[in-house]
């Protein structure tokens, strides 16, 4: 039973890591969630920000919520807007 938990907890932060890598070297011109529940790790890629005000445990999918840490929004260096508009048009 301890080697199941194990394996599973492994392939869980396995994911989160081959997501946040990959976030991190493909850029889109749309504001997007970051954070791969169930264990969180967001970053934004080199040509994003963090939008203030974002976090949230859970982003648009109920269903996929963090146990640690929060999901935020990222969006392009030249976004102008707030934290409600950037939530509203981020993809997830």
């Amino acid at each position: 039973m301890n080697k199941i938990l194990w394996v599973t907890l492994g392939a869980l932060v396995l994911a989160g890591l081959i997501s946040t890598s990959e976030a991190l070297f493909s850029g889109s011109k749309h504001c997007t969630w970051h954070g791969t529940a169930p264990i969180c790790m967001p970053s934004c890629p080199k040509d994003k920000k963090k939008i203030p005000g974002t976090e949230s445990k859970c982003g648009p999918n109920a269903v996929a919520c963090c146990i640690t840490n929060k999901k935020f929004v990222c969006c392009p260096n030249e976004w102008q807007g707030n934290a409600a508009n950037a939530m509203a048009v981020a993809k997830e």
